[in-house]
């Protein structure tokens, strides 16, 4: 889904006619579900483009796709090439033996030149009559890493010029892209030199002129976001069958420190268990078209859920186990981390994760699917698994700036339902460490020992199938306090396969009084392969599979279960289970 611009940004491509959602809404819930919502969505910051001439801009460069920060809405069919060129200074702190690294992501083809010598091509190459073209289509979407050399030696005293010239395989091709990193990295150290949201000099529209990839290229250190007066009025919302409308305040905040926004309204007193419908309204009178999502019922009666984690590393498996989640007809999806697998380095990548969930979680009537969302080592910069020293709320600024927080910087919350069914949902070791969270779970699992129904969701497993290690740390740290307040069960994820624990105490089989352990996170990324070997080493697994899969919970009076299905809805595993409480 490509959506280029918004109306309360300068969009010099045409007004839209109507105010409506940039990429979204997606419903959060974070507190009561009954009577309150969160609504959240992303608007794409817009950027004027100058074609002819050598102008400064952010990248990425190009059209056609919905993920470039400058669109270049004059390429289609006029031109088939682009120029970007950055003059980079020595940067202070890096020793001249640490090397350096372009990250490129690219659609189809590009050349790169360091101090106006070429360091890098790909998919471009001469044909007989000395014309560069590209030989074959290469799609965007995957960062290649390419390494140039010690950095003393390639900038020099007074630096260098990084030039890229990107290619199209036609004039007439679909969409094009051109984005590039620069970074220095030294004994485990790694600085970005040149990262996102960082404006170059470009040329659009007409072949660079003699020697241009070593001069030029000294433009300002970034591009704030250009934001016209605000044309948003505020967020409609009604239960269904009510005439008149209330309106919620919406706010408008940066998308970590792109040039994106986030935006936002909190919905409260919201009638139990109804269908709510969203409109946003604009200042002009305008309104979107209208959405809805069923708030959650006050009784302790049935709940019905589905949960998972790792969705996104290719958009068509996610779009088809989106779709599965929304036609199992659930309440609301419990997702575990790793949700767009950014590394908090990649923003762009958030628009496409919102689009295919509003898009294909919908439940079978068309409603949207609230989420409640934990935090996994891919929402946090160098993918973190670091349960020791993790980095701190600084690491994951795309994650804490797009999902309402209640606590400020810290991503382990509680989530309840009335007062028989609560969730407890942690940080395995990514923004915070493990043991900083200790004292507090023991704190809400002791608030919550009258609850009927408990259960706890995290990122990183305790007890997993041998595809990684097990995080040792959990086990003893969280592992005791889940067997003390009598846990109900453990959703875990990070591992890529199918994995179901046998109920555990101490790590050792108690079917009557254990705690099963559930997930491995494989919703819709690349499977991992279970070594039997491991297994055997894992008396405390009872099922594991490479597999895709989501779980459908079930919520009832005298106990739960959760069934293991495929996206086509095949079921892969079952368990029931009776309440302990």
């Amino acid at each position: 889904m490509t959506r280029a611009c918004f109306p309360v940004f300068f969009c010099f491509a045409g007004a839209l006619a109507a105010v409506e959602f940039g990429h979204g809404p997606l419903v959060q819930w974070t507190g009561d579900p009954s009577t309150t919502a969160q609504v959240r969505w992303l608007e794409r910051a817009a950027s004027s483009v100058v074609e002819g001439r050598w102008a400064s801009g952010p990248a990425g460069f190009g059209y056609g796709d919905g993920d470039d920060a400058t669109v270049l809405s004059g390429m289609a069919k006029n031109y088939d090439r682009v120029a970007m060129r950055r003059m980079i200074a020595p940067p202070p702190g890096v020793p001249g033996e640490a090397r350096l690294f372009l990250r490129v992501n690219y659609d189809d083809g590009f050349i790169a030149w360091l101090g106006g010598k070429e360091v890098a091509r790909r998919n471009v190459e001469a044909g007989a009559d000395g014309a560069l073209k590209v030989p074959e289509d290469h799609e965007a979407g995957t960062w290649e890493e390419i390494a140039l050399g010690e950095a003393g030696g390639l900038l020099g005293k007074d630096g260098a010029v990084l030039a890229l010239q990107g290619f199209n395989a036609s004039k007439g091709s679909s969409d094009f892209t051109l984005d590039a990193r620069l970074e220095a990295k030294w004994g485990g150290k790694t600085v970005v030199l040149l990262g996102k949201d960082v404006a170059w000099e470009y040329l659009a529209g007409k072949e660079p002129e003699k020697d241009w990839q070593s001069a030029g290229g000294a433009v300002a250190e970034s591009l704030p976001g250009t934001v016209e007066e605000d044309g948003v009025a505020g967020l409609n919302f009604r239960a269904k069958g009510e005439a008149a409308w209330r309106s919620a305040a919406v706010a408008n905040e940066p998308f970590a420190a792109s040039r994106h926004r986030v935006r936002s309204a909190a919905l409260e007193g919201l009638p139990p268990g109804q269908e709510i419908e969203l409109q946003l309204a604009g200042k002009d009178g305008s309104v979107s078209k209208i959405v809805s999502f069923r708030s959650a019922p006050a009784g302790d009666g049935p709940v019905r859920f589905v949960t998972g984690g790792d969705l996104y590393h290719s958009r068509a498996p996610m779009d088809a186990m989106n779709r599965r989640a929304g036609l199992e007809d659930p309440l609301f999806a419990l997702l575990g981390g790793d949700l767009a697998y950014t590394n908090n380095a990649n923003p762009e990548r958030w628009f496409d994760f919102i689009d295919s969930w509003v898009d294909n979680a919908r439940t079978p009537d068309g409603r949207l699917l609230p989420v409640v969302v934990a935090i996994g080592n891919h929402e946090v910069t160098n993918g973190a698994f670091r349960p020791l020293d993790a980095p701190g709320p600084t690491a994951a600024t795309e994650y804490m700036s797009l999902f309402h927080l209640r606590r400020a910087g810290l991503a382990n919350d509680t989530f309840d339902f009335g007062k028989n069914l609560s969730f407890v949902l942690l940080d395995s070791g990514h923004a915070a460490t493990i043991a900083s969270q200790t004292a507090w779970l023991e704190s809400v699992l002791e608030e919550r020992r009258g609850v009927k129904r408990l259960f706890v969701c995290y990122h990183r497993p305790a007890w997993g199938a041998g595809v990684k290690e097990d995080a040792v740390d959990i086990q003893r740290e969280w592992c005791p306090l889940f067997e003390r307040f009598t846990v109900d069960a453990v959703f875990e994820n990070d591992h890529h396969v199918f994995s179901r624990s046998h109920p555990l105490i101490g790590g050792k089989i108690d079917e009557a009084r254990g705690i099963p352990y559930l997930g491995s996170g494989s919703w819709s990324v690349e499977v991992r392969k279970i070594d039997p070997a491991q297994l055997k080493k894992r008396p405390w697994i009872a099922k594991a599979l490479g597999v895709n899969h989501l779980y459908v919970v079930e919520v009832g009076d005298k106990g739960w279960s959760a069934e293991a299905k495929a996206a086509d809805g095949k079921s892969i595993d079952r368990i029931e289970r009776r309440w302990r409480r």
